[in-house]
């Protein structure tokens, strides 16, 4: 009886130290992978993610403040002029005086398809060809926000003149902005902005800006 106890002891120590099978090493192999291919998809998909979430914001934050310079700029203004199309292009302008008071016209014009949302700037005396005209972006990837019953981008750009809301020229703009890293990842916004220009002054001829 002590004799059979015994071989029954050390048969089971043998198998206790048999190690794995082979079946058995890849059963385990295989559940890992799974479980490590999950993992590190879901890693990817967070950081993926984080990444979006922190240029959107970023991106946010600079047509924000693009927006928000733009306001201060057209708050001087003494005319907004009526919205225009060049080209392929949609524009408007304003005068706004400079340090030494003299007037300035300022262009703001956006590609029909989208794009910048460029600024041009030139005295008010000359034309838009002036050698001292200087240009600059004020946002990117902007598009006009509206379209008509065929499918056409409307112009963004909209004068007000004063009326029984206000007594001042106002400066509508309404476009979409895509903001993300990309627009396949990017999330579009429409912003719809109006600027007040409370130095407006009655409406004449001499305002008006000469795009040459």
């Amino acid at each position: 009886m002590r004799a059979w106890i015994g071989r029954l002891a050390r048969a089971r120590d043998e198998r206790r130290d048999g190690g794995f099978s082979l079946l058995e090493v890849m059963v385990g192999a295989g559940l890992m992978s799974v479980v490590m291919a999950v993992a590190t998809g879901g890693l990817v998909s967070m950081y993926h993610t984080t990444d979006l979430t922190e240029s959107a914001a970023l991106t946010q934050t600079s047509l924000t403040a693009s927006f928000n310079k733009l306001d201060r700029e057209v708050r001087y203004a003494y005319r907004v002029n009526a919205e225009y199309s060049t080209g392929n292009s949609f524009a408007i302008d304003y005068v706004i005086p400079d340090t030494d008071n003299n007037m300035l016209c300022v262009q703001l014009s956006l590609p029909k398809a989208g794009g910048t949302l460029m600024r041009r700037q030139w005295p008010q005396s000359a034309t838009g060809s002036h050698p001292s005209a200087k240009s600059g972006g004020v946002a990117f990837d902007i598009a006009p926000a509206t379209k008509d019953a065929n499918g056409n981008p409307v112009n963004p750009f909209a004068r007000k003149a004063p009326d029984a809301e206000s007594n001042y020229d106002r400066l509508n703009i309404k476009v979409n902005s895509t903001v993300g890293q990309s627009a396949a990842y990017g999330t579009t916004r429409t912003f719809d902005l109006t600027f007040t220009a409370l130095n407006t002054l009655a409406a004449t001829t001499a305002l008006n800006c000469d795009k040459g």
